[in-house]
């Protein structure tokens, strides 16, 4: 009895699997801090996919450079085995909330089937989960190279998680 007790209790509080793994985590924090002070330089968003390499290894596509608020990603290798996609949120800009993964992100890593990476401004990591929707910090305000610039929660707190419909509620979407 006391077997089966301790299996169900561990059960009940084991930790929840990560979505995504201590090596890509190491991945993307090297990649941002050097992608994200370009991005902020420069204003420009850039973006790109994690790959898993036939060593094994990660690596990310060649970057693409996008707009002050949007990237394309340039197309994939054949045969890619694509992990995630990342971009960065450029330049910290007046009444634009760069703090968080915008909906469209969100969105378009579901639609791909692919979990997602975003820096911000404020030198935040954000990891969305792209089969949920739901989104966290990897870690907070000034963890990666941040613009000089930068006002904090202009738009209000940030959350260090969010589901796809709270994001929505914050940029006041249905």
């Amino acid at each position: 009895m006391r077997l089966i007790l301790a299996l169900v209790l561990g059960l009940v509080t084991a930790p929840l699997a990560q979505a995504q793994s201590a090596e890509e985590t190491e991945f993307m924090t090297a990649l941002f801090r050097n992608m994200n002070p370009l991005s902020i330089e420069f204003n420009r968003e850039v973006c790109g996919y994690v790959l898993r390499a036939p060593s094994g290894e990660l690596e990310s596509t060649k970057v693409s450079w996008g707009g002050h608020a949007s990237c394309a990603s340039l197309p994939l290798p054949p045969g890619a085995e694509v992990l995630s996609s990342w971009h960065t949120h450029a330049a910290w800009g007046q009444g634009y909330d760069g703090e968080v993964p915008s909906t469209v992100d969100v969105e378009g890593d579901m639609r791909q089937g692919i979990n997602g990476w975003v820096s911000t401004p404020g030198g935040r990591l954000w990891f969305v989960n792209g089969q949920t929707g739901n989104m966290h910090q990897v870690c907070g305000r000034d963890c990666l190279p941040s613009d000089p610039n930068f006002q904090p929660e202009e738009h209000g707190p940030v959350a260090k998680q969010y589901t796809l419909q709270g994001l929505r509620a914050r940029f006041g979407q249905r």
